[in-house]
């Protein structure tokens, strides 16, 4: 079977895949069936097959759940990135050999349309050889076709890839690779960057009290609320309960006052437990801010610094200082 035929193949399957477990077919579905069906990831893959051994159908929290794990677990980051690489690296051979075979198809379209002109000059049936060249023609434009219908859904493919190995699985903000990636570029395009590290205070005991569940209710709300009071600017999951917020452009003093007012929104919110409406009571975070005009690593390691002053300090505050 050719490159081209298997990555059908695989396509199939996975659609399949999904609709055997009532999931929808979005990207992150998508390609956590790629994942599991072709074996990249191999701790997924034997993670589902504990799940499903019986005929036990794949819920979508344990989707989100496996597809978490596989990006979060210690010491995977390594793993992770060569995964990452190997699915690109195979999609991008795929793109290749549609490309070659496309320009081998037209190339020989060509040598047919020069070969019917010679025989016309030589005096050939002129019928017989339209006739011959519009077939041939309407078998070039249907492989064409084909062929960019391919490419599309490669490129879709790639999209996903690319958008999901930068997100978070469970608050859908972009990750710590993505905060990784972007805080250079943001310093050099605006010539300074604040940078807020976030906390939420006492997470460990409304997952001790509450469950795991209600705690990623908790994560996903406060991920909501800071992002909405901090838009324009970018709030990522750093891990666990630890968010982190790009400030470009704008110095200590007015990322001290928009860290505080989204500190107040998620402070003002009212938590309960949606099955029996029990009282989670106040959520609150502790946040720590650096500014730097050069080292984005450094502001964030003072971030970092600051943050945990904070903690010790009471929690439920904002640390910043000017540097002397």
């Amino acid at each position: 079977m050719g490159k081209k035929s298997a990555n059908r193949k695989t396509a199939d399957e996975a659609i399949r895949f999904l609709d055997a477990h009532m999931l929808d077919p979005t990207p992150a579905n998508y390609t956590f069936a790629y994942l599991y069906l072709t074996g990249v990831s191999g701790s997924m893959r034997k993670a589902v097959e504990g799940i499903i051994d019986g005929g036990f159908r794949l819920s979508q929290v344990e989707v989100d759940e496996l597809m978490g794990t596989v990006s979060e677990k210690p010491g995977s980051s390594s793993e992770d990135a060569d995964e990452a690489k190997a699915l690109v690296r195979h999609q991008l051979l795929s793109v290749a050999d549609i490309t070659n075979m496309t320009l081998r198809d037209t190339s020989a379209f060509g040598r047919e349309l020069t070969a019917g002109v010679e025989q016309v000059e030589a005096g050939a049936d002129l019928v017989a050889v339209v006739r011959v060249m519009i077939e041939r023609t309407a078998a070039v434009e249907q492989k064409l076709e084909e062929t960019s219908k391919e490419t599309e859904r490669l490129r879709l493919d790639l999209d996903a890839a690319r958008d999901d190995a930068s997100r978070d699985s469970l608050t859908n903000l972009p990750n710590r690779r993505a905060v990784d990636r972007k805080m250079g570029a943001l310093l050099e395009e605006n010539g300074q960057l604040a940078v807020a590290f976030c906390d939420i205070d006492h997470f460990k005991a409304i997952n001790d009290r509450f469950g795991h569940a209600v705690g990623d209710r908790v994560l996903k709300i406060v991920a909501q609320t800071l992002s909405e009071t901090l838009k324009p600017h970018m709030v990522a999951r750093f891990g666990g309960e630890e968010f982190v917020v790009l400030l470009p452009g704008i110095d200590g003093k007015e990322a001290f006052t928009l860290i505080e007012e989204a500190r107040r929104a998620v402070g003002n919110r009212n938590f309960r437990v949606r099955e029996t409406d029990d009282l989670i009571g106040q959520v609150t975070f502790s946040a720590g801010i650096a500014t730097t005009r050069r080292d984005p690593d450094e502001a964030l390691r003072e971030a970092d610094m600051f943050l945990y002053e904070a903690k010790n300090g009471g929690r439920n505050r904002t640390i910043y200082k000017a540097a002397a």
